[in-house]
């Protein structure tokens, strides 16, 4: 494997602006968007998975994007599915002279795609600088990637706290435009079972819960919020495990991200040697919580 394909990668926390950043720098630079969510490629999920469809088309010329709305929720997808739908995408994407945008923060998915994981299979082997890893299963080939990714990958950062207050604001806003009956409707209509729905964790389990009589609705929100939070939280610890394993990460503060994000962009495509990040998420300790 030889060749390979320019890529941006658009990630970070949830509650960060990603899909609006990426869509942005998709429009000035004739990209288009492969969503890096295990759970947006879901029919129906809409408000849970943060899909924010009206954003490709708002603000000028609509922007193309692949990986959403692909299965439906009773269907099985995983990563090695994942993967090689998204090299699919890419190939697809640049063939045509168009710029893939990579945008998500499902940190398993994207780590597999910028590292090149052999699918499907067990669990990964120890990382060990240079040597690639390989998940099999059986006697079941890998996934062979068809070129290499070369990328330019920007983090939208926000401290800790803003974040956590981020998310609440969102979660309160989809709450208000109904996400809960996007839940209900998804059982009650499109036949999901609660088990199926549990599944898919974060919202859609503690709204199900909600609605089996489990939780109150101030139960259920305060218990969602927390766990939400927990999420980011844990998508802060890959993306620091990323780093030390040798993925490059510029995190630019989110007032400073559009602008910055186009330099980067333009002396990656012209390719002139970029900059070293100005942050590493690894360095950085908030410490101790306080309340």
């Amino acid at each position: 494997m030889e060749h390979s394909r320019k890529v941006l990668v658009v990630t970070g926390p949830t509650a960060t602006g990603k899909t609006a950043l990426a869509i942005r720098l998709a429009r000035r630079f004739g990209g288009e968007i492969v969503s890096i969510d295990s759970r947006q490629v879901y029919r129906g999920m809409d408000l849970g998975t943060g899909k924010d469809l009206a954003e490709y088309t708002s603000g000028g010329l609509p922007v193309p994007y692949h990986l959403i709305d692909i299965v439906e929720p009773e269907e099985e997808y995983n990563l090695a599915l994942f993967v090689r739908d998204a090299f699919a995408a890419i190939g697809d994407i640049a063939a045509r002279g168009r710029l893939p945008v990579l945008c998500g923060g499902s940190t398993l998915y994207l780590d597999a795609l910028l590292r090149g994981y052999d699918l499907p299979g067990g669990a990964l082997p120890r990382y060990v600088p240079g040597v690639p890893r390989e998940r099999q299963k059986g006697g079941t080939p890998s996934f062979q990637p068809p070129f290499r990714l070369e990328a330019l990958t920007i983090g939208v950062y926000f401290s800790r706290e803003t974040v956590r207050a981020r998310i609440e604001k969102r979660l309160d806003a989809r709450l208000a435009a109904g996400m809960i009956e996007e839940v209900r409707r998804l059982h009650d209509v499109g036949g999901i079972g609660y088990n199926r729905l549990e599944f898919f964790g974060l919202e859609y389990r503690e709204i199900a819960r909600y609605l089996q009589g489990q939780l109150t609705r101030d139960e259920m929100r305060a218990e969602l919020l927390n766990r939400i939070r927990q999420f980011a939280k844990r998508q802060d610890g890959f993306f620091r495990k990323m780093e030390r394993e040798g993925v490059i990460i510029h995190w630019l503060p989110a007032a400073e991200a559009d602008g910055t994000a186009e330099v980067l962009l333009e002396t990656f495509l012209a390719g002139r040697p970029l900059p070293p990040p100005q942050r590493r998420m690894s360095d950085t300790f908030y410490g101790r919580k306080t309340s």
